[in-house]
């Protein structure tokens, strides 16, 4: 099976050294929350998009490198081909 699609909860405030990478498939990463520090190496092999609620703090246009985008064109965990739909 292929992690596509992950959710952060509210409330985590960082992302440790080298999480998700292996996960090369990774196409979202949606966060619940405020923007948490990063750890090294975080996301390595993968080129997610980071979307987030919009009132949630601390985020700038990138987050471990990758573009970061606005959750509020569609629900949390929707993927974007749902939305299109």
């Amino acid at each position: 099976m292929l992690l596509i699609l992950v959710a952060i909860p509210d409330g985590v405030t960082r992302i440790g050294r080298e999480s998700f990478i292996a996960c090369k498939n990774l196409v979202e990463v949606i966060f619940l929350g405020d923007a948490p520090k990063v750890g090294d190496n975080v996301l390595l092999a993968a080129t997610p998009t980071i979307y987030r609620k919009p009132e949630a703090k601390g985020w700038g246009d990138t987050w471990a490198s990758r573009p970061v985008g606005q959750s509020a064109s569609r629900p949390v965990g929707q993927s974007a081909g749902q939305a299109d739909q």
